[in-house]
């Protein structure tokens, strides 16, 4: 498929307001994100989706720390997009500017994050960067596969054109944060450390 293709639409009606109605009635501890129009619950993370979820964050925080820039990377925080009323996604890790307020959601987000679990599918997986790429602040979109060395990186300033790495040793390189690092950097405590090889 390619990048600026169209993904097939979800056939759903619900709105982010009936989306947060919904969530009200949900028992503590259940995720759900909305997708086109469709509530989809989300399969709990195992440690190792975890693990790769900090290890971004960590990567991100200090590469702003160290340009000074005002943003932070954020887990399991939802997103809107500008305009688009049946969409509210809980990427694993978001980047947004600014102080933390009090909001459950950002529509001012400058890179998402979504590690695969086994319950994902790849159509879900193409709606959602169909809308990250069409968000007006987002820099980047990228997919992470846990069980081997796969890491999909969507960048902007590439016209969402799609690099996909797949050895631990490939480079990762977000020059508008400052990031410099590696695959295996991702995957640091998990089965595929590469230092515990």
């Amino acid at each position: 498929m390619s990048v600026n293709a169209p993904a097939p639409a979800l056939s759903g009606s619900m709105d982010v307001e009936e989306f947060m109605a919904l969530l009200e009635t949900r028992p503590h501890g259940e995720r759900w994100e909305l997708i086109e129009g469709v509530a989809v619950m989300m399969a709990p993370p195992s440690f190792a989706h975890q693990r790769i979820a900090h290890n971004l964050c960590n990567l991100l925080n200090n590469a702003f720390a160290a340009r000074r820039l005002d943003l932070f990377a954020y887990i399991d925080v939802g997103v809107r997009s500008p305009g688009v009323r049946n969409f509210q996604p809980e990427p694993d890790v978001v980047v947004a500017p600014g102080v933390a307020g009090y909001d459950l959601y950002s529509e001012r987000f400058q890179l998402v994050a979504e590690i695969l679990s086994p319950s994902n599918t790849r159509r879900e997986i193409d709606l959602k960067l169909r809308r990250y790429r069409e968000a007006p602040d987002n820099l980047y979109a990228v997919v992470i596969e846990p069980r081997e060395f796969r890491v999909e990186i969507y960048g902007k300033s590439r016209n969402w054109e799609l690099a996909v790495l797949k050895q631990a040793d490939d480079p990762i390189e977000m020059p508008e944060f400052g990031l410099r690092c590696r695959v295996g950097d991702l995957y640091r405590g998990t089965p595929l450390d590469p230092q515990r090889h």
